[in-house]
Order: C-alpha cells, then sequence, then structure tokens
C-alpha cells in the first residue's frame, strides 16, 4: 500500500514524468518482497545479478529503492535504510568520429521520415537534448533571435539552451516547410515516438554507412557533450546546457578526452604561452 501512496506523491506531488514512474514501477516489480530491509534487498541483488542483470541496471533500480525508503523514514518515521551502489566499470563513453559527423551533416534525406531524422540528430549534436526533449519542443520553444531552445527536461525542468548560427539556418528552413507546432512530428502534427524516429536515424546512418557505434540520439548527445569539452568548453556551463542534476554525471565525459585533447586545451591557456 505504501509504494502506492508513493507512487502517487511522485505523479501529483512532485510532477515526475511519466517515464520516471515507470521506471518506479519496474525497479518496484524487480524487488517485490525484498524491501522489508536491507539483508532482503542485498539479497534480491544477488538474484538479479545471477539472472545476468547488469550493474548500471540494477544500481538505477537502487536509486528508485533508496527515493523510496527516504520517503518512508519521513513519512512513516520508519528506521532509514540506504543500499549503496554496485561497482561499475568506467568505460569510455561512445561517441561518433568527425567523420561520421560529416556523414550526417552532409547528407541528402530522402522522404519525409529521413529528413525529420536527420533534423533532430543535427539538432541533438548541436546541442546536446535528449530523444524526448527534441520530440517535446514546439515552436514556441525555438527563439531564433536569441539563438536559444526553451527545453522541457526530466521532472519536467525547463532550461535554456543555446543554438549555434548554422543550426539556426537549417532549422529555419526546416520549419518553413511545415506549419504543425511540434518541431519535429507526424504527417498529422503529432509527436512520433521515440522508438519511430530512433529507426528512422539507424534508417538514414545505414544508408549513409555509419557503422561501429551504437546508433541512438544518446550517441549524439554524448558526441555533443565530449566535443564541446574538447573545444575547450567548461564543465559547468556544459552541466547547465545537458540540464544534469549534479557535477559528477557531467564528468564522466572527461574520461573520454585523450592526452592531445588535453595538451590542446592546456596550450591555449598557460599563462607562459600568453
Amino acid at each position: 500500500m505504501t509504494q502506492n501512496e508513493f507512487i502517487t506523491e511522485l505523479k501529483y506531488v512532485r510532477n515526475v514524468s511519466t517515464a520516471t514512474l515507470e521506471l518506479y514501477g519496474h525497479a518496484f516489480k524487480a524487488f517485490a518482497g525484498a524491501t522489508a530491509d536491507r539483508p532482503a534487498v542485498v539479497r534480491r541483488i544477488g538474484e538479479l545479478r545471477d539472472r545476468g542483470l547488469g550493474a548500471v541496471t540494477v544500481n538505477t533500480y537502487l536509486r528508485c529503492l533508496n527515493a523510496y525508503f527516504n520517503w518512508l523514514h519521513i513519512e512513516y518515521k520508519q528506521e532509514r535504510i540506504r543500499v549503496p551502489n554496485l561497482k561499475t566499470p568506467q568505460k569510455l563513453i561512445e561517441t561518433l568520429t568527425p567523420q561520421q559527423v560529416e556523414r550526417v551533416v552532409q547528407a541528402k534525406p530522402q522522404g519525409r521520415n529521413e529528413h525529420r531524422a536527420r533534423m533532430a540528430a543535427l539538432t541533438a549534436l548541436d546541442t546536446g537534448m535528449r530523444i524526448q526533449e527534441l520530440l517535446n519542443l514546439r515552436r514556441l520553444d525555438v527563439d531564433f533571435d536569441n539563438l536559444m531552445f526553451r527545453v522541457q527536461g526530466k521532472g519536467n525542468k525547463q532550461r535554456l539552451v543555446p543554438m549555434s548560427l548554422e543550426l539556426r539556418k537549417l532549422l529555419f528552413r526546416y520549419l518553413s516547410q511545415q506549419q504543425f507546432d511540434r518541431v519535429f512530428c507526424t504527417s498529422r502534427g503529432t509527436s512520433p515516438s521515440q522508438r519511430n524516429l530512433s529507426r528512422d536515424f539507424k534508417a538514414l546512418c545505414a544508408r549513409l554507412g555509419v557503422a561501429g557505434v551504437r546508433l541512438s540520439f544518446h550517441t549524439l548527445r554524448h558526441t555533443f557533450a565530449v566535443n564541446y569539452l574538447r573545444a575547450g568548453g567548461n564543465v559547468l556551463y556544459l552541466q547547465r546546457i545537458l540540464g544534469h542534476t549534479s557535477l559528477e554525471m557531467t564528468n564522466r565525459y572527461c574520461r573520454s578526452l585523450g592526452i592531445d585533447d588535453l595538451k590542446a586545451v592546456h596550450s591555449g591557456l598557460s599563462l607562459l604561452s600568453r
């Protein structure tokens, strides 16, 4: 019963997104009957790992459970339970190569869906927006005069994200060819699903010969972030652009920088070089 109360509060008081509510539902299902105390949670973690569930997925569920346990402590004065995350390997984040980015930028789309997928991909490469943030965009959210987007992010939090002059040109032409309110929409003006937009992007990449990397809008977001830092961008500015709640999340992109990247930035910032 308390789990239902918690979900209701998330929905109507904290106003979390549908995707977040679904994630909590998956977490409670995975740990069904095993949330009485910390030992029960730990045993279930072992069972899930034995079934082949990855550490990253388990940690995602644990964040949901820890939020629930904290709510129980506040609302029902229950003993506070906190289960630490599992250790995960620090892998380099996959990004598109400059050559692959160039193929997407220079692509001549075939058909409406490819045109929409390419424009959404270019917007992601220029701004680092998540796929759902792209699908949420409406014309009023695009400020061509000030080169800004008003983005509806996770938890319905809004932020301003800059765009380049080149993206402004491309997006202005794109929107002049359709008259619907949504920026990236179907032929009827409705929002395509994440799955369909991702499918169209993969089809475009397959036609362009882009391969050897995970073809997703999250990879485009990673590509934007790593190249922003590679060009000497400030990690605090990047945190605001990406809409991260903590700097720790943004710092993951620093691990993808090589020594040549660090040397290039250092050369430009060194006091002796001035």
